[in-house]
């Protein structure tokens, strides 16, 4: 089997990267080269194609960690939750695969907006209970008892529109 030869001129201050990224991945340089020219042009083809690397906190802010996803925003929406206890937010995406992402943060209680009597009183305007969940689903209705009624008409609405939320001139 016929195996082409490539060259690949490293600079002197570079070569270090080079020992290093071989003695971490425990393989051959070539092997490492190639996979990351696929993960560079994955990355290159989501970008041209509207996509954009999303990187969000999910959890609490003492528990916070990041989840990464390749989408495209196509809306945002700011209520209450159902029972009416929370003020949310919510991010809307389109993933790569087609899915629905919604970033959904549990800013305050809604009785710091709505009651701002109690809110002196309870002392709830000293608790940090901001809280961040990523949701993914194949369709709208899969969110159905998930998030806010709000939120989930939202979602069917976008669901509905035949235009691409970017368009490539």
């Amino acid at each position: 089997m016929y195996m082409p030869t490539k060259t690949i001129y490293v600079s002197e201050q570079d070569a270090p990267v080079f020992e290093e990224a071989r003695s971490v991945a425990g393989e051959t340089l070539s092997s490492i080269i190639v996979r990351s020219l696929r993960e560079f042009l994955a990355h290159q083809r989501q970008k041209e194609s509207g996509m954009k690397e999303v990187s969000v906190r999910i959890g609490s802010r003492n528990s916070e960690h990041e989840q990464r996803f390749f989408g495209a925003k196509v809306g945002d929406w700011r209520g209450f939750s159902d029972d009416k206890e929370w003020w949310m937010e919510a991010r809307v995406y389109r993933t790569q695969k087609d899915n629905w992402a919604i970033v959904l943060t549990h800013v305050c209680k809604a009785s710091l907006l709505t009651d701002k009597k109690r809110w002196r009183e309870s002392g709830d305007y000293l608790l940090d209970t901001r809280r961040s969940d990523l949701l993914v689903a194949a369709t709208p209705k899969e969110l159905e008892g998930k998030i806010p009624i709000d939120l989930l008409d939202l979602v069917q609405e976008l669901a509905t529109r035949v235009e691409q939320p970017v368009t490539i001139l």
